[in-house]
């Protein structure tokens, strides 16, 4: 089953690089050496998963990595000529005539540049064949199940005849036309097979290390998987990987208390702390590491948000009848899959306060009878939360503002209950604008 996040679920937590968004989870990660490293990350980061067992796998690969001080000492350039090398197709030539080829070569100073390539791509590919053998005969201990299995296809490989030769190579001084000749021979054309198993191998020795080196430099988390049937999600000191000393904050959820109601005035962190929780749950479905002291979860078969949601003028959509279908759209996923995460932030802003009241009432009251499904919805029509109290499973939070003489100060941290603080016109009076205006008719 593939885990279901629209495109507006990734624009909203950021999660892939794109035109609206100045940072992006993908390049939190991204630390790879090679291009190889980051198209495997980028193919994993965009497959969130839903099975328990994988996702564990890769969380028990991945604290290998951050449990141990592991470098992979390759390079891009090389990797990059490497690859260039070993797709370049010259016109097939018998062993011995390629022989005579090299030879010729030789004795006219090395001035055709096929040779040069092939020279060059040799020694590099050597070179990364050599730290992919060091990697796996260094560190045994404590291998994970990947790899094992990625040091089982090594040993295997350079157990035949021809990868014997070629690690003979290795450590040779120089290399004469002959070796030269078998070797391209070998790496190009009879194991080409083997050895793009084995680039694949450091490629994803790359992106492993490129996401322990994050986890590490960030103080993030590797997440608990729960898969005992039961819905549960805890955090502990979760922040938002993207903001410079953050506040922390806990929060959980389960079968009894599924939906979480947070209010808050304008500027008090309630989108940010929303985005928080959607980008980590994303990293825990990818088995990531995440912005938390702390992350319990069950596995979940979607996350669907709704944070930055705008009109669509090509389709005559206004911002509140968006707003609608994207309702209509969660109430189809959650009929179709009852075990899906759904964030809304400030429901049904597109409308008159009445209408957004109504409708907002009537949607929260439905969504917290499906049970299976975890809810977050943020607003600031505090009567909304007010009249669903009697909802035994809704939990109720609101981002925290003091005034102090007057003016307003924000913690940041989630507390309990429902706020009552109001700051829009606090905001108005602050900016003078109906002194502006008054001035103006003067």
């Amino acid at each position: 089953m593939n885990f279901e996040a629209d495109r507006q679920t990734l624009n909203d937590l950021g999660i892939l690089p794109n035109a609206n968004n100045h940072k992006s989870v993908f390049d939190l990660f991204n630390n790879t050496k090679t291009l190889g490293g980051k198209d495997k990350l980028t193919e994993i980061v965009r497959k969130p998963l839903t099975d328990a067992s994988a996702i564990k796998y890769r969380i028990e690969t991945i604290s290998y990595f951050l449990n141990n001080d592991t470098k992979l000492l390759v390079d891009k350039q090389s990797c990059d000529f490497a690859e260039f090398y070993l797709k370049k197709h010259y016109h097939t030539r018998p062993f011995s005539q390629l022989i005579g080829f090299f030879e010729k070569v030789i004795y006219t100073f090395n001035s055709n540049n096929d040779y040069y390539v092939i020279q060059q791509g040799i020694s590099n590919t050597l070179s990364i064949l050599n730290t992919l053998l060091n990697f796996f005969e260094a560190g045994v201990d404590g291998f994970p199940k990947l790899l094992q299995n990625f040091r089982t296809i090594i040993l295997e490989t350079f157990a035949s005849e021809d990868f014997i030769f070629i690690r003979g190579l290795i450590n040779k001084p120089k290399i004469n036309s002959i070796e030269l000749a078998r070797a391209d021979r070998i790496l190009r054309y009879s194991a080409i097979d083997q050895i793009k198993v084995l680039l694949d191998i450091v490629y994803q020795l790359d992106l492993y290390i490129s996401v322990s080196t994050t986890a590490k430099h960030l103080r993030f988390t590797l997440p608990v998987i729960k898969d005992n049937g039961q819905p549960t999600l805890v955090f502990e000191g979760l922040f938002h990987p993207f903001i410079n000393n953050p506040v922390v904050n806990d929060v959980a959820f389960n079968a009894d208390h599924n939906l979480c109601f947070v209010t808050g005035t304008n500027m008090a962190g309630k989108s940010t702390f929303l985005k928080a929780v959607g980008i980590s749950i994303y990293l825990s479905q990818l088995g990531f590491p995440v912005p938390a002291s702390y992350m319990e979860t069950s596995v979940f078969d979607g996350l669907i948000t709704t944070i930055n949601i705008d009109d669509n003028i090509d389709k005559g959509h206004s911002h509140f009848y968006s707003e609608v279908l994207r309702v209509k759209h969660v109430a189809k996923k959650i009929s179709e899959s009852q075990n899906v995460f759904v964030i809304f932030d400030e429901l049904f802003r597109g409308t008159n306060v009445k209408d957004a009241y109504d409708a907002s009432l009537a949607i929260i009251s439905a969504f917290a009878k499906v049970r299976k499904c975890f809810f977050m919805v943020s607003t600031h029509i505090v009567e909304v939360a007010n009249d669903l109290q009697c909802i035994d499973n809704i939990d109720f939070r609101y981002m925290e503002t003091v005034f102090d003489e007057g003016n307003p100060t924000y913690s940041y941290k989630l507390r309990e209950g429902i706020t009552e603080e109001r700051l829009g016109m606090w905001i108005v009076k602050n900016e003078g604008i109906v002194e502006i205006i008054e001035g103006a008719v003067k």
